[in-house]
């Protein structure tokens, strides 16, 4: 026969815990989120998948990888450390163009789904072979500009003008009205490494050879051998000086997440928080206590 708890047996006191259990449950049902004020970023990320990316140069865990995974490291890193609130999105670059795959998604409502867009991004995504690096940096502003709402931009790329730019040619128009922040990231080693020649599928073919790249015309200083590749360093600085973005080396997973950190350009916004879980844990454990298999010390049935 089933014996329904009574509300006199539930006020006893060895059911004290499950009219607390009960309670607590009633409050994560009915609790409603708690806006709180923190610093978010609203940050748009744009990779440069030129085939010079696929170089593997830098290093990740302890073994060398391509530009472009380590950039895809370093931007998983920093989706994983942005606050709810935040936003992320995704492009692209090549030639002189930006490709926005992704407009900046709140990072806890769509982690999953930023993190699998993340991961398709790759060099079989590129239409052209070419990679204007000034240019594209001014469409990746112009692009986060027209998204609005105080995006700033994460441009990564190692610097490699294809087609070389011309002696006092600065290869960037003017981003003079843009009042964006942001960050230029550099990644690539130092020492100039031959750039892999793929198919449209991704397999490596061969690389690039002097007789199949645009050579720089009239260089400083002997051949220019712009079939070999390295991170263009004080390209990417003179870009970032003149679109007033800050500069940064990819020189770990972190390097992009610090940048981000220490640049300041973080808004203020009242973001929900869903403290749900904590009635609900708490009453858990009050039900854990009162049902616990451990034994008691009964007391003594004479007084």
């Amino acid at each position: 026969m089933i014996r329904f708890l009574s509300p006199h047996r539930l006020v006893k006191r060895h059911n004290l815990p499950v009219l607390f259990a009960l309670l607590l449950l009633s409050a994560s049902v009915w609790m409603s989120p708690v806006d709180i004020a923190q610093p978010v970023h609203d940050i748009q990320v744009t990779f440069d998948i030129s085939q010079s990316m696929n170089v593997e140069d830098v290093a990740l865990e302890h073994a060398l990888v391509s530009r472009l995974r380590l950039s895809k490291a370093a931007a998983r890193s920093l989706l994983l450390s942005l606050p709810c609130g935040s936003r992320v999105g995704w492009g692209v670059f090549a030639g002189h163009r930006v490709i926005t795959l992704i407009t900046p998604l709140e990072v806890c409502s769509h982690y999953a789904g930023l993190l699998a867009s993340l991961d398709k991004i790759d060099g079989r995504m590129r239409w052209v072979e070419a990679s204007s690096i000034g240019k594209g940096l001014h469409q990746g502003m112009r692009a986060a500009q027209a998204i609005g709402d105080g995006v700033s931009i994460v441009f990564i790329s190692d610097g490699h003008e294809a087609p070389p730019l011309r002696q006092g040619q600065r290869g960037m128009p003017d981003t003079r009205g843009f009042g964006l922040d942001g960050l230029v990231v550099g990644v690539g080693g130092d020492t100039p490494v031959p750039i892999p020649k793929t198919d449209a599928a991704g397999r490596l073919v061969g690389y690039w050879q002097a007789d199949e790249v645009v050579q720089q015309p009239n260089p400083s200083s002997g051949q220019s051998h712009e079939e070999l590749s390295r991170l263009h360093e004080d390209h990417l600085i003179r870009l970032a000086q003149q679109a007033n973005l800050n500069y940064v080396e990819l020189d770990s997973v972190q390097a992009i997440t610090t940048a981000v950190e220490r640049a300041g350009f973080s808004s203020t916004k009242y973001v929900p928080l869903d403290l749900r879980w904590l009635p609900a844990c708490l009453a858990l454990v009050a039900l854990c206590w009162r049902f616990s298999p451990l034994p008691r010390v009964e007391k003594s049935a004479r007084s």
